[in-house]
């Protein structure tokens, strides 16, 4: 759908073009899912150097000099550290929390989490186990950087796509690490971004592709469509994000055979509800209603196996 938009704002920009950007985007998306998975390293660092700077104080207290080490010592977060697929993307996308911007922003996260009531009821409990330290770190993502608008402005600077991906990739992250077992090899790969099928082609970066493609290259076809549907009702004051929305779901009833008809309604519904205004729902759901059944009269609708379910 962003890339659509982004197409139809560009001037004279081709299919291919708007293809390759596309699946740039998901490039981006996957280096910001290794950059959440290394921020716990970065946020144990970062308590640990807090602690020795205490130490190091001309006057250091009691708590300065033999401080709470559960966090520092959290055994999950080593486990996620010493994982070699997390460490060659970390190389690879040069995303290891270094340099001073990401640090201060990393000490500022830190402030804030220390400030959550379920990480400082960790702390005042003894001892680190495996389930105890994963359970905290599996909190973290669900109950502080689920929905966190500092963290979203914060990569949203980076890349602005960043922004509408961030609670997406936490959602993915949480998942990974979810998984991950105590005696899982520190050798097993991370997930890649896109399933990959035995015969070694991935068919959601087809079916993105198919569908960028595709919806695109029959664009005045489908907007005639929408056009013919509307009474009393110009298509320049359509909202353009419900429009895009309409032409991709025109492609998938009559281009993807094995997409159920529900799912495509679902689908399109429900990110109008994100991106759209607050009546798009119920109109998008009316038009295409409107739409599929005289396609299905004009025998243009070709289902065949899971499409056949409804």
């Amino acid at each position: 759908m962003q890339a659509i938009y982004g197409h139809n704002l560009s001037s004279g920009q081709n299919v291919e073009t708007t293809l390759k950007d596309l699946m740039k985007s998901f490039e981006d998306m996957y280096q910001l899912y290794i950059r959440l998975l290394s921020i716990f390293s970065a946020l144990r660092n970062t308590a640990e150097e807090i602690i020795e700077l205490k130490r190091q104080k001309h006057l250091p207290t009691e708590t300065d000099l033999y401080p709470n080490l559960r966090f520092v010592n959290n055994i999950f977060i080593h486990k996620i550290e010493e994982n070699k697929s997390l460490q060659y993307y970390q190389d690879e996308y040069k995303t290891g929390w270094d340099n001073d911007v990401e640090l201060l922003f990393v000490r500022k996260i830190y402030a804030m989490l220390c400030q959550e009531d379920f990480f400082i009821e960790y702390m005042q409990h003894s001892g680190n186990t495996f389930e105890t330290d994963k359970k905290l770190v599996l909190d973290i993502l669900e109950n502080f950087m689920l929905e966190n608008e500092e963290m979203i402005h914060y990569f949203g600077d980076i890349k602005l796509s960043w922004q509408h991906d961030y609670n997406d990739v936490v959602v993915l992250v949480y998942h990974t690490l979810d998984s991950l077992k105590r005696n899982q090899s520190n050798t097993n790969s991370l997930p890649p971004l896109f399933k990959i099928s035995k015969e070694g082609v991935s068919d959601d970066a087809y079916f993105a592709r198919e569908l960028l493609e595709k919806t695109l290259t029959n664009d005045e076809q489908y907007t005639q469509v929408i056009s013919e549907k509307i009474l009393n009702w110009e298509t320049e004051r359509l909202a353009s994000i419900d429009f895009i929305l309409l032409k991709m779901a025109i492609c998938e009833f009559c281009e993807f055979p094995t997409i159920p008809f529900r799912v495509t309604f679902n689908e399109y519904i429900e990110i109008s509800k994100y991106y759209s205004t607050p009546k798009s729902r119920y109109f998008i759901n009316g038009l295409l209603d409107n739409i599929l059944e005289t396609f299905k009269e004009e025998n243009k609708i070709n289902k065949q196996g899971r499409g056949l379910m409804g």
